[in-house]
């Protein structure tokens, strides 16, 4: 445990790590507002901060090194990839991102980090609820609302991601000015994530919340540890029976006519045919992918047929709407790993904080895991360069697995002779 001297020394930065974390997610949610200039400012604080803590930088990255492992297949990429130098560019915005991000997150106390993140958001809702941009959906004719997020879904997302930092404050003891913030924070994001009218999202966010509550009360119950262990074990053998069951019985007729009903497209907008796209690129390339951001290229076949389908212009940036898919097309059964392993090592992580009993604010840090894991079927979200869901991602990794410095406080000198 951390000594109460080193206890008083942190909390001297307070409010210095409060304005760090304030400008970092203010320059990380504004690239619709600042474009190229807020990626920029992002990284010329976000270096100077772990220079300032580079001590504990080293900490940081030593206890969390695992979840490095993506942008570094990403790295090696580069030795087969048809673009070398867009793989090399993607790869170290990643590594530069997650770097940053690790820092922040394993040296600011957690409670100054919620409250500095909720306020940043808050200005964010604020200057999307005067905004007017629409998209009309290809598939559907729909016309909706996208602020300054590009897409229903990123302005979904980053709304819910919103809501929760808010929530995450009321879970600490916090003054009457940051707990308005906070409350004002959560209102707003609720309307822009209505805005959305994102039906996946909304039913997502609702079951996640209610899940992550239900195993906080779980966690609390006072059952041994060898009744839950069992109980753990016999809800996991059960879903994936489930899951083996819903695959072997899938009908798709019934699942077309269930989407219609809904007044939904069956291909989730495109997605189904996008995906089919995928499978055949990892036919192709099933062990080491075409390499990162080189897929998406004017010579591809199947990328120009995915911008046709979608309505897209030639050469604009784009992804296959899931994680693993998108992963593996580019970087093979090595990033399909490198994802997947992150993602059950943070559910092996739940069983264990079950296990050891969680705190009220591991209810918001496990629902930001649940809501990205959820999503990461359907988009291309935590491990991509300055995103949110990537921060995100990282702050569940770091707290779920008590591996911050005030779970493991620890700091490592380098000394040149």
């Amino acid at each position: 445990m951390i000594d109460k001297a080193t206890l008083r020394q942190k909390k001297q930065t307070d409010k210095v790590d409060y304005i760090f974390v304030f400008t970092l997610f203010v320059f990380l949610t504004g690239a619709g507002l600042f474009g190229f200039f807020s990626t920029l400012m992002f990284l010329i604080v976000g270096g100077f901060y772990v220079v300032l803590n580079f001590k504990y930088a080293l900490a940081a990255y030593k206890n969390n090194w695992f979840i490095f492992m993506f942008g570094l297949v990403g790295v090696l990429s580069v030795f087969w990839a048809e673009y070398p130098l867009a793989a090399l560019r993607t790869a170290i915005q990643y590594l530069l991102t997650v770097g940053i991000f690790l820092v922040i997150i394993y040296c600011v106390n957690i409670d100054v980090l919620f409250k500095a993140i909720s306020t940043a958001m808050l200005l964010v809702m604020v200057f999307n609820v005067f905004s007017s941009q629409t998209v009309e959906i290809a598939f559907t004719g729909e016309v909706v609302k996208v602020g300054y997020f590009g897409s229903k879904n990123n302005m979904a997302l980053v709304a819910g991601f919103a809501a929760l930092s808010g929530l995450g404050v009321f879970m600490f003891r916090a003054s009457m000015i940051a707990r308005i913030l906070a409350g004002t924070c959560v209102f707003l994001s609720l309307i822009t994530f209505f805005q959305a009218r994102s039906l996946g999202s909304s039913l997502s966010l609702a079951l996640v919340i209610i899940l992550s509550i239900t195993l906080f009360m779980y966690s609390r119950a006072g059952l041994l540890n060898a009744v839950k262990s069992n109980i753990n074990f016999f809800c996991f053998l059960a879903f994936i029976f489930l899951v083996f069951f819903i695959v072997l019985l899938f009908d798709y007729s019934v699942y077309e006519s269930f989407m219609y009903g809904l007044g939904k497209d069956p291909t989730i907008t495109g997605r189904t045919n996008i995906w089919a796209i995928g499978f055949e690129s990892i036919g192709a390339h099933p062990i080491l992918g075409v390499g990162q951001s080189s897929y998406w290229n004017l010579k591809n076949i199947g990328a120009l047929e995915i911008w046709e389908m979608t309505h897209r212009e030639e050469g604009s940036p784009f992804g296959f709407h899931n994680q693993y898919i998108h992963t593996y097309v580019e970087l093979g059964l090595f990033g399909f790993l490198a994802v997947s392993l992150v993602f059950i090592k943070l559910f092996i992580a739940i069983n264990t904080l079950i296990l050891k009993e969680m705190r009220a604010i591991d209810i918001v840090v496990m629902s930001f895991f649940l809501v990205i894991f959820l999503k990461s079927f359907f988009e291309t979200v935590g491990f991509s360069p300055f995103s949110l869901s990537t921060f995100f991602l990282c702050l569940s990794w770091v707290h779920m697995r008590r591996s911050s410095f005030y779970d493991k406080p620890a700091c490592i000198k380098l000394r040149l002779n």
